[in-house]
């Protein structure tokens, strides 16, 4: 791979095809190292190794046109595989950078390389409608764990500090989750407020966050956060639909898509 010298630490990868979408995802990428004081690495994969040096120089000249753009200037890489989804994956392994952001046509292929890595992805549809985020929404049903998602928030909460935080979860009335339910509303508001975020709680009638009422109730926002939990053996199948359901929305509002088992977004 052809690379120059970076701070994994401190690193947002972004795969780079050339194509429209991968140019919108560049623009989220230079807003966001911006945001997070991070560097910024565009990746390109070819199928034959003697293109690396040709499409080297093709990502040179395209980290200018960012720079000149969005005042950042991207690091570049160049790697040979003939699958870009498996040499993404195994790139992201490899840097471990603290967050890959991904254009999609489809959320299929986005949810089968999320799965075998715990580092986050943040997927796009589109370019980005602001240079920083106003409102992201953090579906939670308080029915499984979600210390990870809390994280999220604190997290974000650094990078955007005037961020609104949209928690959104089932009201749970009517059922016997309703305390349940209402008793971690308390507990996540005060420590949001010892952190000093900006929170918004929303709660519906539902019984559970299903992608349509999510994406209902995030019109207007700039980002969903989802955490994706491992397949069990018995639903396999059925891994996936509701994340795809969520990144391929029609009003093309990046998700950001992480794991349960690590939080690679902490690191300094």
């Amino acid at each position: 791979m052809i690379m120059n010298t970076v701070d994994n630490n401190r690193l947002i990868l972004v795969p780079c095809d050339f194509s429209p979408l991968a140019y919108h995802a560049m623009g989220h990428g230079a807003f966001m190292s911006k945001a997070m004081n991070s560097r910024l690495l565009i990746l390109h994969v070819v199928a034959r190794e003697a293109d690396m040096p040709t499409m080297e120089k093709k990502l040179y000249f395209v980290a200018e046109e960012c720079f000149e753009k969005f005042g950042v200037r991207p690091e570049v890489a160049v790697r040979q595989g003939n699958q870009p989804y498996s040499v993404i994956k195994t790139v992201t392994k490899e840097l471990n950078p603290m967050l890959v952001i991904l254009k999609t046509g489809g959320g299929v292929h986005t949810v089968t390389l999320l799965s075998g890595t715990s580092t986050p992805f943040l997927v796009i549809q589109g370019p980005p409608r602001n240079s920083v985020l106003n409102h992201i929404s953090f579906p939670i049903n308080f029915l499984n764990p979600h210390d990870e998602k809390l994280k999220r928030v604190v997290l974000f909460s650094d990078y955007y500090p005037d961020t609104v935080m949209n928690i959104i979860t089932p009201s749970g009335k009517g059922t016997q989750k309703e305390r349940i339910i209402s008793a971690n509303l308390i507990l996540m508001t005060s420590i949001m407020e010892k952190q000093g975020i900006k929170t918004n709680f929303i709660t519906h009638e539902q019984k559970r966050n299903t992608a349509e009422t999510i994406l209902e109730l995030s019109k207007g926002t700039d980002m969903i956060v989802i955490q994706i939990e491992e397949a069990s053996s018995l639903r396999k199948r059925f891994f996936g639909l509701r994340e795809e359901k969520l990144i391929v929305n029609a009003d093309k509002i990046p998700v950001l898509c992480f794991n349960s088992e690590k939080d690679l977004l902490e690191k300094d």
